[in-house]
């Protein structure tokens, strides 16, 4: 069965964030690719459904392989989605300070308590949208997360505005449930300590590299170690992915 490694980024920023792992990966001798989710809020909503046929579109597997996503922070929300619509043989999960999804009722783009933030820096607009994502943190803060200039740039260079309906949006249901899938948690920073508790909690293989939340851009070359140890534990942990505890009422 052939793997086939899906670096999936945050929908808030774009593919330059899993570049430098993505080549790190491609020369240790990975089948890599790196969807890009740019422009999947352009047409209007639902948004949501538009991310997922996206990045599904630009996974080249099949169903005698395999497929390994590794999604990072808002990203991690889908999975259960990309999992159904890679269509592959089998897929594991790779989760890098990243949300988890969440079962049961109607589950929104972001979680509730989250929503009055954004919506805030919306109200601080006249369009109804979301400032790009590195205009939300202050800017010590964003500066601490690059290498170095260029780096940013090109990161930088990719995030765009987004809707305020996007966060809003429920998620298009599972028919049939949660898909067999196995999970694996990589934390990098402390507000993602209490997503990578919860993995831990479920049974999830879970490592830790302490950093920034863009930590894939500083120390590529360990990240990339770091996914495939972790999608092997994935693998043989089974289908851990459903072992996540229900959303609260």
């Amino acid at each position: 069965m052939a793997s086939l490694i899906v670096l999936v980024h945050a929908p808030v920023l774009g593919p330059a964030t899993w570049q430098p792992v993505a080549t790190a990966l491609s020369r240790a001798g990975h089948q890599v690719v790196v969807p890009s989710l740019t422009g999947f809020a352009d047409d209007g909503p639902p948004y949501a459904p538009r991310l997922i046929r996206m990045a599904a579109s630009q996974m080249p597997a099949g169903p005698g392989d395999e497929v390994i996503l590794v999604v990072h922070s808002g990203a991690g929300l889908f999975v259960p989605n990309l999992a159904v619509a890679a269509a592959a043989g089998s897929v594991a999960a790779v989760f890098v300070d990243a949300g988890l999804p969440r079962q049961s009722g109607p589950v929104t783009v972001v979680e509730p308590e989250f929503l009055p933030f954004v919506r805030e820096l919306a109200d601080a607009r006249s369009d109804g949208m979301v400032p790009p994502w590195p205009q939300w943190w202050p800017e010590e803060e964003i500066s601490a997360l690059f290498p170095d200039q260029p780096t940013r740039q090109a990161v930088i260079a990719e995030a765009c505005p987004t809707p305020l309906a996007f966060y809003q949006e429920t998620l298009p249901p599972l028919a049939e449930g949660w898909p067999s899938c196995g999970a694996a948690y990589l934390v990098f920073s402390e507000p993602y300590r209490r997503q990578a508790d919860v993995a831990a909690q479920a049974g999830w293989p879970v490592r830790e590299l302490p950093g920034g939340h863009l930590h894939m851009l500083v120390r590529p070359a360990e990240v990339a170690g770091a996914i495939t140890s972790l999608a092997a534990r994935a693998r043989a942990a089974g289908p851990a992915l459903s072992s996540l505890p229900a959303a609260p009422g």
